[in-house]
């Protein structure tokens, strides 16, 4: 049950994801591959939120656990009943350049997808209670949401190890799991570890598939998974997984609702995965506030979609800081007087990226050698979600320089999953890109030469 619990959050997030989501003019597998891992993601913050909720309200764990998923799964139905009949909006399919032996990245991706879920199954058997701040923060917590009457010690100002002011949906998450089996171990959180990475992986390769083809699929697959963090950071339980799988299905839905032509539905389906995002991390706010801009000022009016289905998590995450979280000071204005700070953050930062790939397989290095090789036009399309992605790095930045904590510990710690944080999205834009490269540059398989044909037949072809 602790892994079942999981899966059934998929189940009650599919409806919505149905119901919301525009059709791709692609192939029939693209399209469900797609739709699960949004669903998978869309079920597991939706059904937290409404766990911790129900917690809130005076439920017991194991109450609220299942209250929670016949909620979201019954009104996605109700949901997916009232839209059946209606017109579903179709995601238009760009043409994309297309490779010259194809099946090298085929290959690769696929050897790429095989090694990671194979590391991940050994370093989740290795480290079966995640890294340190698996055990000291999200697994505690949990624990605590778990037993009834004692969530509130999950935001304790008196267990300040534990950094209460944390927003609560990946410990709701797994508390929820816990809450439907009735025991607490370790099966729980590694499950949504390990599913939370798989999610973030095929999303992403169906976010390029659908848009790009399989060819571009596979070659930025093989690219993210050059990312020597998500190796690192997917099998500790930590909250950073589950923060990029949301960052990145809010970017998905919304180019996909970009591609049919600003498709309302799909533009709340993305809203509500990136208040998943703020209820997530903090990191998940800033990006919220950033990808909020940036629609509005792609797609205008339109943006009132994402606005309204980011509305009721973006309002629980305001009620959660308001009336549960402790206060804490995260900057300091002396520290933004001292301009050696921002220079150790900068070179942190920048050996960070230089450590996100294992040279000479590093994504950045893979994306460049692409780009001398397809030449893609001119200018980036689309910007806005890399804009979204490159704001975050910047306020990350930021508060790195303006916190009270020493700069070079912070960014030793925690930069290389700040960056994870962006760097699924900033690719996907990459090869999204990449893939609308000049005629010209096409990689195309040579042209075969006619093969000659016996006398007998040419005499026959003549009569």
């Amino acid at each position: 049950m602790n892994v079942l619990a999981w899966l059934t959050a998929g189940v009650a997030g599919w409806p919505w994801v149905r119901a919301l989501q525009p059709k791709p003019s692609a192939p029939r597998w693209i399209r469900l591959g797609r739709d699960a891992a949004l669903a998978l993601a869309f079920g597991t913050g939706a059904t937290a939120c409404v766990f911790f909720v129900l917690i809130w309200a005076g439920l017991a764990p194991r109450a609220a656990a299942w209250a929670a998923d016949g909620f979201v799964l019954a009104a996605g139905a109700g949901l997916w009943a009232l839209r059946r009949n209606r017109e579903i909006a179709v995601e238009v399919r760009e043409p994309a350049a297309q490779f010259g032996n194809a099946w090298l990245p085929g290959i690769a991706a696929a050897v790429s997808v095989a090694a990671f879920l194979a590391a991940l199954v050994l370093m989740i058997s290795a480290g079966p209670q995640g890294d340190w701040d698996a055990w000291a923060i999200w697994n505690v917590r949990a624990k605590f949401l778990a037993h009834e009457g004692l969530w509130r010690n999950a935001v304790s100002p008196d267990l300040t190890a534990t950094h209460p002011d944390y927003p609560l949906l990946w410990p709701a998450a797994v508390a929820r799991a816990w809450s439907e089996s009735g025991q607490i171990v370790p099966a729980a959180p590694q499950a949504g570890a390990f599913l939370a990475a798989l999610t973030l992986v095929l999303l992403y390769a169906c976010g390029l598939a659908a848009r790009c083809g399989w060819q571009w699929s596979a070659a930025g697959t093989a690219a993210l998974l050059m990312t020597v963090s998500l190796w690192r950071t997917a099998p500790g339980q930590y909250a950073d997984v589950p923060l990029a799988m949301f960052l990145l299905g809010s970017v998905i839905a919304a180019a996909a609702a970009q591609q049919a032509g600003w498709s309302p539905a799909g533009l709340a389906l993305s809203g509500t995965l990136a208040s998943f995002a703020a209820f997530t991390k903090n990191e998940g706010l800033a990006f919220c506030v950033f990808l909020a801009g940036a629609l509005a000022f792609a797609a205008r009016q339109r943006a009132l979609w994402w606005l309204a289905g980011a509305a009721p998590v973006l309002a629980l995450t305001a009620l959660f800081h308001r009336l549960l979280a402790p206060p804490k000071a995260m900057l300091s204005a002396a520290s933004f007087q001292q301009p050696s700070r921002l220079a150790e953050v900068l070179k942190g930062m920048a050996l960070e990226v230089w450590r996100l790939g294992d040279f000479p397989a590093h994504p950045l290095l893979f994306v460049l050698l692409l780009f001398f090789a397809f030449r893609p036009k001119w200018p980036w399309r689309p910007l806005w979600p890399a804009v979204a992605a490159l704001l975050l790095l910047a306020a990350d930045v930021a508060v790195l320089w303006g916190s009270s904590s020493d700069a070079s510990w912070q960014v030793s710690t925690a930069g290389d999953r700040l960056l994870l944080h962006a760097a699924p999205v900033l690719l996907l834009c990459a090869f999204w890109w990449l893939a609308r490269a000049q005629g010209a540059a096409v990689l195309a398989e040579p042209t075969p030469k006619p093969r000659r044909r016996k006398a007998g037949a040419e005499s026959a072809a003549k009569s």
